[in-house]
């Protein structure tokens, strides 16, 4: 067996060797080129394989029942009505969401698309689907499609034509159990076979299933341009490909963090795959630097910022507090564990002192971190669940704030918190944070009570390159100059 990859960026090279060798993206499964529609979560799980990552979600059956059937069958009627595709009228711009929802106004809006929305004037369709087993009630009052009824009618189908000997042949499945195991013997560790049949199935059925839907919607809507969150969404990815066939431009916001190790936004040179968007709107100048596989020349990445930024910075300003030194973790799931590991040992090491700590868990960390984090529970760290009070009303009260690749931390460093990054998987993403000055690297307990110690300054126009200003100014002047020209 080869050496493993020591970092997932050395991991990722590797791997689109490893995709170019074999050539992947041109390889189909019932006409269906299936490969650039799985790579990220193939990518994604060979991390886990490797050691060099955990699972970042929960799926829906590993969530309680309770946490999700009675609000989606009081919701199924308003569902229902916004699945079909009949009688939709036309829009200017369709809109694919962001599934999660953050309220806002006493409603809920996708953070990503809403506030850029509202400074334009331009008509619009917004493409949603389920988080975690339900839509947020009540949304942003836009007209909305759902997209989900779609998909189960998709697997509906697929299993129809399975049981009438038209699924995934033996060739097929011999191939993917080929493709897995000569991926294993490229980096050391691949998926499971089940998991990459799985994943293939599901993008082939989706595809077949849902791209005449969307052609149909496409068709009755005539949008001028597409914009979408999680480019690399398998629904999104069908969305570009249909966009793209009817000749409408599609760009993708970013949503968290990109670089070097991110595997949806980094390809062989000359490898621009076909469910790639057109243009790629980022927070800020930066990130198509750190992204040296970015298939997009640079006049088709375009700075527009973070407009939820924007409208938090001015709801939630950072104010002096007298007091104890307040220190905020941000966690997430799939370093959770370690993380809140490092806050206890943090708590019990500053026994006494002047300080505060707060553990504040990612969205997808609310069902079961009790047992799953029992250092933890035991500590005396006050845990915050993230529905209990905004972010930046969290990162407005702290002066220290601890984590390891969440966008969150950028966010916090443009309101001028001193940052940690604790050294664990993934914490390269935002290396560069070190590099420049902007956060300081921890290994342990030991390191991370010196700095919650010695407090430090902000630098200079910290979040000048990571935000842009004035985000809906400059997504209007996009939305105008290359859809509308």
């Amino acid at each position: 067996m080869p050496e493993a990859p020591p970092n997932p960026v050395a991991a990722l090279r590797a791997f689109i060797a490893f995709e170019e060798r074999e050539q992947l993206f041109e390889r189909q499964i019932l006409g269906v080129e299936y490969w650039q529609l799985i790579r990220h979560d193939v990518f994604r799980e060979t991390l886990e394989a490797l050691g060099l990552a955990a699972r970042a979600h929960l799926r829906l059956e590993e969530l309680p029942l309770s946490s999700w059937l009675m609000p989606q069958l009081r919701q199924l009627p308003q569902t229902l009505a916004r699945s079909h595709d009949l009688a939709l009228a036309p829009a200017e711009l369709l809109v694919a969401t962001h599934p999660r929802q953050l309220r806002y106004g006493g409603r809920y809006i996708c953070p990503y698309t809403q506030p850029l929305l509202w400074g334009t004037q331009r008509s619009r369709l917004l493409l949603s689907g389920q988080f975690q087993g339900r839509y947020f009630q009540p949304d942003a009052g836009e007209r909305t499609r759902y997209v989900d009824l779609g998909l189960l009618l998709s697997h509906a189908a697929f299993r129809a034509r399975e049981l009438a000997g038209r699924g995934l042949t033996e060739r097929d499945q011999r191939e993917l159990a080929a493709v897995r195991e000569a991926l294993a013997a490229q980096l050391g560790a691949a998926p499971p076979a089940a998991a990459l049949r799985r994943r293939a199935r599901t993008a082939v059925l989706s595809f077949l299933g849902l791209a005449p839907r969307l052609d149909r919607l496409l068709t009755r809507v005539r949008p001028r341009g597409v914009v979408s969150v999680i480019g690399y969404r398998l629904v999104h990815q069908i969305l570009t490909l249909r966009a793209r066939a009817a000749g409408v431009p599609v760009a993708e916001l970013q949503h968290g963090t990109i670089g070097a190790a991110h595997a949806a936004y980094n390809f062989a040179q000359g490898r621009t795959p076909p469910a790639f968007p057109d243009h790629l709107l980022t927070f800020g100048e930066i990130w198509r630097e750190l992204t040296p596989g970015l298939p997009l020349p640079a006049a088709r990445v375009h700075p527009v910022g973070y407009g939820w930024l924007e409208l938090q910075r001015a709801d939630f300003p950072r104010r002096a507090h007298p007091g104890p030194r307040r220190v905020l973790f941000l966690s997430q799931r799939d370093i959770g564990p370690e993380l809140s590991k490092l806050a206890a040992q943090l708590q019990a090491r500053l026994a006494g002192a002047d300080v505060e700590l707060c553990y504040r868990l990612h969205p997808s960390e609310g069902h079961g971190w009790q047992s799953a984090y029992p250092e933890l529970r035991a500590s005396g760290v006050r845990v915050e669940e993230a529905a209990v009070r905004p972010l930046y009303a969290a990162q407005a009260e702290a002066d220290v704030q601890v984590g390891v690749y969440s966008t969150a931390l950028l966010e916090g460093i443009a309101f001028g918190l001193q940052t940690a990054l604790v050294q664990l998987p993934g914490s390269e993403q935002l290396a560069f944070l070190v590099e420049r000055g902007l956060a300081q690297a921890v290994h342990d307990a030991a390191e991370l009570a010196t700095i919650v110690a010695q407090p430090a300054a902000p630098a200079a126009d910290s979040g000048r390159l990571l935000w842009a200003a004035d985000p809906p100014a400059r997504f209007s002047a996009f939305i105008e100059s290359q859809f509308f020209r």
